[in-house]
């Protein structure tokens, strides 16, 4: 009887995560339909010349090999943390340079804690601030959760100063949760023109290789 009551439970345990799991997948694939149809980087640029917009980047590239995991993370040392890759390294490297040719202006540039993050901040834009409220959104209580996407909205909403851009380094799940669009692949940036108080509109995405080909780059290789 005993037995019998805990397969019972296996099941339905089973049952649930293999439902999460296919809301969740569903989920992805309509926040990648979404993003999909928004305009790229062509149509975005000159708008991005004049600045008065946002940039939210995911962090570039990873290096999964090593085994590290975010639950593990000490953010305060680098090695406990999964970090960009050497081809991620280039490719962000590569989008710097090419943001530096196509004279888009940078203004602020706000960064996650993780070091992933930091490090596509100074490669591609040369400065960040680090803002806790970037922190990786998965893992964290709903509560938090919550909160994490309500100061993110605010940021996306926040006009930068004239004639500059704001730029954001984070996460995916960050974006999902303020803005219902799952950022993919790593390296990826999604451009919005803030309207404030609490308002802002999609209005590009951009894959990380389009910036050097805009500039007329050759493609990125890692060192």
């Amino acid at each position: 009887m005993i037995n019998s009551f805990r397969v019972a439970i296996r099941v339905l345990v089973l049952s649930q995560f293999a439902l999460w799991l296919a809301v969740a997948g569903a989920q992805e694939k309509g926040a990648l339909a979404e993003s999909s149809a928004l305009p790229g980087f062509v149509a975005i640029l000159p708008q991005l010349r004049q600045g008065g917009l946002v940039i939210y980047f995911r962090h570039g590239p990873t290096d999964a090999s090593r085994g590290a995991t975010d639950e593990k993370a000490d953010l305060a040392r680098c090695e406990t943390q999964r970090n960009l890759s050497a081809a991620g390294r280039a490719l962000m490297a590569a989008v710097g340079k090419a943001i530096r040719a196509l004279a888009v202006p940078v203004g602020p540039v706000l960064s996650s804690p993780y070091c992933r993050c930091k490090d596509t901040a100074t490669l591609a834009l040369g400065h960040y601030t680090v803002s806790n409220d970037l922190h990786f959104a998965l893992g964290v209580a709903p509560a938090e959760r919550a909160r994490l996407a309500e100061s993110l909205r605010a940021m996306l909403a926040m006009p930068p100063p004239r004639g500059k851009n704001t730029f954001i380094v984070s996460h995916t799940a960050n974006l999902k949760e303020a803005a219902g669009i799952w950022p993919k692949p790593e390296g990826a940036a999604y451009v919005f023109r803030p309207l404030g108080n609490g308002r802002f509109e999609a209005l590009a995405a951009v894959m990380p290789e389009e910036w050097a080909k805009a500039a007329g780059a050759p493609p990125a290789r890692p060192r």
